[in-house]
């Protein structure tokens, strides 16, 4: 059975994610511990606010509201980022022939990375939240994967299409705050009239923030359609951004 080392290339994407952690708090006296500052005093700002300040007619809604922005976290940094990948890679890549798909794989993992710093937060102040362990807790790695795959499909739509137009980056961080107030973080949908309901569950978020409140906040297992709506969305978006990708990379090296 070979280690993780013998597997090609992974030394590569070891490296490319090592150095933007290291690049990232360079001469910072504290490092790493610096990715903790942010989710901490979100999550703590949530609490009091809507827990002694402003409290809110559901008991929950501070968990809730953490559960979805955590998440929605994740998807933010990383379209963004995407942008990016490759044409901050355009040295590297033009230099040494290896599979370019590697630059999303590495870009992802390095926000990935600082993400489990913050769900180690989330983790550690879920009580304080008001959350309890659940047995619906065991199907979270079965919605965060095809999230995961959604995003990954995203990165690689976004890598390419900065290369070719090069607006798109900003067009993606004017799009994104919209794209968070139609997502159910702030509120839930059932308090969305049916018909307004129908345009949202156009928004290829919305049933991995529903699945991942009902996971966390309600104790519950997400129902078959959501399932079969997450799994198909998953891989939909893999498709599309992969076959872009690798039908376009290779010909944009010239202009990066």
């Amino acid at each position: 059975m070979k280690s993780l080392r013998e597997i090609p290339y992974v030394d590569l994407v070891f490296n490319l994610v090592h150095k933007e952690i290291r690049t990232r708090y360079f001469g910072a006296a504290l490092g790493f511990a610096w990715s903790l500052g942010s989710p901490l005093i979100n999550t703590l700002t949530y609490w009091v606010v809507f827990t002694w300040i402003f409290p809110n007619k559901n008991p929950n809604f501070a968990l809730y509201l953490v559960t979805g922005n955590l998440h929605w976290m994740l998807f933010t940094q990383i379209s963004s980022n995407s942008c990016e990948l490759l044409t901050g890679a355009g040295g590297l890549i033009k230099k040494i022939r290896f599979p370019r798909v590697l630059i999303i794989a590495s870009g992802l993992l390095t926000t990935f990375t600082f993400w489990l710093s913050a769900f180690a937060i989330y983790m550690v102040l879920y009580p304080l939240l008001g959350g309890t362990f659940s047995m619906a807790w065991w199907t979270y790695p079965l919605v965060l994967l095809p999230y995961l795959i959604f995003i990954c499909g995203v990165a690689m739509f976004l890598s390419i299409g900065h290369v070719l137009f090069r607006d798109l980056k900003h067009i993606v961080d004017v799009v994104l705050p919209l794209l968070f107030w139609l997502t159910p973080i702030v509120w839930h949908v059932d308090l969305i009239h049916s018909d307004k309901m129908f345009l949202l569950n156009f928004n290829p978020l919305l049933p991995f923030i529903q699945s991942f409140s009902q996971i966390f906040v309600y104790g519950e297992i997400p129902a078959l359609h959501m399932w079969v709506k997450i799994y198909v969305i998953a891989f939909a978006s893999l498709a599309v951004g992969g076959y872009l990708f690798r039908s376009k990379v290779n010909k944009l090296v010239e202009i990066l």
